[in-house]
């Protein structure tokens, strides 16, 4: 297998290839960072008469879903100029390059997860979103910018639902390879196995029934306790007295409003699309932006923790390593060969907590360390999706993600060979598996 890690700014943006040349592209990154850096590279599929087999969509999230939906509206306006050009009404070329064909999507439409109030969730996130972003709070203004992420990436993953369609662009939605069942909701169920993709064995660990439900039942909270605009009076009222008490009280930010999430990440992250992909005895796993309990929770119900521990040759960190979905025990029982990280500071993403946290798990003290023999004095690679020089001068990422060089650098150097780091200053970077 190879790994193929763009540039995809604050998300993830992955191309996966198996050694038959099978393809998928894990989650789309941001919309920009596909139009600057990603399309270009795969066009040159398409030139060379190759294509992605499957498009996987871990989230709703904009900076896993904006990409996405950027290319099938490529495709689309390539799709409009070839249908005018055959009724002989020729309109300009699109002066796009023309993605790849895509053999299929495989993404929980957010309206086959939540139902008919998906409109109203929508309007409820953009009235709140605004009022938080106006505070001078940070954690205040980084609950609005969450809020206001999910309200624009829901019309986004609508907008995917419908381009896939019959009736555009006929991209087959959930269809596993081999199955003739009518697609469904793609999860771990009692019984399942895994499928194969090309020469790769994939299996789904997450999410499960249960996170689908909590997502189901915190948007209905939401809806719930904000509607009207009586209740965002309210929201407003709350809001400055959380501001001007803010120091004398402690609150959780991210359990207000009747959003109910896990132990601080957001339900949509929780419902994070997961899979265990394997070839030739290498194993890599994709984890979305899930939490740490939830990863673990798939895993043993799949059977790859029996032993209490796993060791892989690939993990791609979850959401971005932020220290909301990572704590040491998910790092002592979930260790690998190489660990992936998406981000590039946005958030202060990837966390240096957390990258420490992963280090003391393979070099700090032996309570700290990863449980799996195998991890046991082995070497270690750490791949960044990007630098601080690709982030915008004086910004707060190319600040944060400087930090993050300077951290690795400094545990390279204490580790005495055991762990290298790769970081891409160029379009994409490949991991050989």
């Amino acid at each position: 297998m190879k790994l193929h890690i763009f540039q995809s700014a604050k998300g993830d943006c992955l191309l996966l290839e198996a050694k038959d040349g099978t393809r998928i592209l894990c989650d789309g990154g941001m919309a920009a960072s596909m139009r600057t850096h990603v399309r270009d590279e795969l066009a040159k599929l398409r030139e060379a008469g190759k294509k992605i087999d499957y498009v996987y969509i871990s989230h709703i999230d904009q900076d896993h879903i904006s990409g996405a939906l950027q290319l099938l509206e490529d495709e689309l306006e390539w799709r409009l100029f070839d249908f005018h050009t055959e009724q002989g009404t020729p309109i300009r070329e699109p002066k796009v390059p023309r993605p790849p064909e895509i053999g299929g999507i495989w993404h929980n439409a957010f309206r086959d997860q939540i139902g008919k109030n998906v409109g109203e969730i929508e309007d409820m996130l953009a009235a709140a979103a605004p009022t938080l972003l106006a505070s001078a709070v940070p954690k205040i203004v980084e609950l609005g910018e969450e809020l206001q992420q999910i309200a624009v990436s829901i019309p986004e993953a609508i907008k995917v639902s419908r381009y896939a369609s019959a009736e555009l662009l006929n991209i087959p939605t959930n269809q596993l390879p081999g199955s003739h069942e009518k697609p469904k909701l793609l999860m771990v169920r009692d019984g399942q196995t895994a499928f194969d993709v090309g020469s790769m064995q994939l299996t789904i660990v997450g999410p499960t029934s249960d996170e689908l439900k909590l997502l189901q039942k915190g948007w209905n909270n939401f809806l719930r306790d904000a509607k009207g605009k009586e209740q965002i009076k309210k929201l407003r009222a709350e809001i400055k007295r959380k501001i001007e008490a803010f120091g004398s009280e402690t609150f959780d930010l991210r359990d207000w409003n009747g959003i109910e999430d896990y132990k601080g990440v957001t339900t949509p992250n929780i419902a994070s699309l997961m899979f265990m992909v394997e070839e030739d005895s290498k194993r890599l796993l994709l984890t979305g932006d899930s939490q740490q309990d939830i990863i673990i929770k798939g895993l043993e119900l799949t059977g790859f923790l029996d032993a209490g521990h796993l060791h892989l040759d690939v993990l791609k960190t979850q959401h971005h390593a932020s220290e909301h979905n990572f704590n040491p025990a998910f790092c002592r029982k979930v260790s690998a060969d190489n660990y992936v990280f998406c981000g590039n500071g946005s958030n202060g993403n990837p966390e240096l907590s957390v990258i420490q946290m992963i280090y003391d798990s393979r070099l700090g003290p032996k309570a700290k360390r990863a449980l799996a023999p195998e991890a046991d004095g082995r070497k270690f690679k750490f791949w960044f999706s990007t630098t601080s020089d690709m982030q915008a001068e004086e910004s707060l990422q190319r600040e944060n993600f400087s930090k993050v060089e300077k951290l690795v650098d400094k545990l390279i150097e204490k580790s005495n060979g055991q762990l290298t780091a790769v970081f891409n200053d160029d379009v994409s970077i490949t991991l050989k598996i």
